[in-house]
């Protein structure tokens, strides 16, 4: 990181208990303008302490990265680093590769190797970022190859696990949204941000914006799922054009949107009460329609296409575009409730 640099970083954090993300964004580019043709030296000063060194770096981590990223996904990272720092007492940027291995090999005891391969991740995106910001010059994550994991089946329901599971429907809105859940293979996270507006009810298209991906995404309901919900929504008493998330609390504030926890609780339940003795869970949903597009003659990128995934090659990403239709032609013939 060269003193121009520097001097950019180092406004751009004093600033951040100033402003929102945009101004920063804004901000930031201002600086960039104005100093493009200033030369700037830095005078010699008393050696940072290890303590100024790494705050500084979280701060400029926590101002120009962690808005970019999910809150969750910040969570995560800012756990894996404070651990990894209590550990090894130095410098973030004097870190080696010895340094990320004793970390891993301290948590080896007590972790998964599906766990300690999250962990490198963690380490890795956050290396990187540094060395992107310039404050290193190489990732000590980069040597480390990844723990071997022994690939499992794939979790998901078989047709006779979802028939099972109906049974444990006591409610208008369980049935609801295990239909719901099935036919549009939506992330949890997503779950709560529907409302029911949203829903085009003579075609079963619905927008949605991804939560991992941050990028909108269409996505279909059928017949038996678009029945259930109509149910659903004349118990409750409102309209197909309600502004009302699209489902709400069954006690208290019943206006109130289901949150991820309460989208969890609910299909735990009902796997409880239908006697299954499977863990049943809201991504489930997801693999289990990823493998009924397969089983039906869908591809892997059908399949992919459908759950929002991000294309890996650079075909997909730049110069292929599909649309709604594509989408829903792999609804209609590996999705749809037949």
């Amino acid at each position: 990181m060269n003193t121009k640099e520097k001097v950019r970083n180092d406004i751009l954090v004093g600033m951040k208990m100033y402003l929102d993300t945009c101004t920063m964004a804004i901000l930031d580019a201002v600086i960039v303008k104005a100093v493009q043709n200033v030369e700037m030296t830095e005078t010699t000063t008393l050696p940072a302490t290890l303590d100024d060194t790494n705050q500084y770096i979280m701060n400029l981590f926590n101002t120009k990265k962690a808005p970019k990223l999910s809150p969750k996904t910040v969570a995560f990272y800012r756990s894996t680093l404070n651990e990894f720092m209590t550990l090894i007492n130095k410098p973030l940027n004097k870190i080696s590769q010895s340094d990320i291995e004793y970390y891993l090999l301290a948590k080896k005891p007590s972790n998964t190797n599906a766990s300690l391969n999250n962990l490198r991740r963690n380490l890795s995106a956050f290396f990187t970022w540094m060395r992107k910001e310039k404050i290193i010059s190489d990732n000590p994550c980069d040597g480390i190859e990844p723990y071997v994991i022994i690939e499992k089946p794939i979790d998901h329901m078989e047709a006779t696990d979802m028939e099972q599971l109906k049974n444990g429907c006591t409610h208008v809105r369980d049935r609801a949204l295990i239909e719901f859940m099935r036919s549009t293979a939506m992330r949890r996270g997503e779950v709560p941000l529907v409302k029911i507006c949203d829903i085009d009810f003579r075609s079963g298209k619905l927008v949605i914006f991804g939560e991992k991906t941050q990028k909108y995404r269409t996505v279909f309901l059928d017949d038996v799922a678009i029945h259930y919900i109509q149910e659903y929504l004349k118990y409750r008493g409102v309209t197909e054009d309600s502004r009302e998330p699209l489902f709400t609390h069954l006690r208290g504030d019943k206006t109130k949107a289901l949150d991820v926890d309460g989208v969890y609780a609910s299909i735990k339940d009902i796997a409880r009460r239908a006697g299954m003795d499977r863990r049943v869970y809201p991504h489930l949903f997801r693999k289990t329609t990823a493998t009924n597009i397969c089983k039906r003659g869908g591809s892997e990128d059908a399949a992919g296409e459908y759950l929002g995934h991000a294309p890996r090659n650079v075909t997909g990403r730049h110069y292929t575009y599909k649309g709604d239709r594509y989408i829903e032609q792999i609804f209609h013939n590996y999705v749809e409730a037949v």
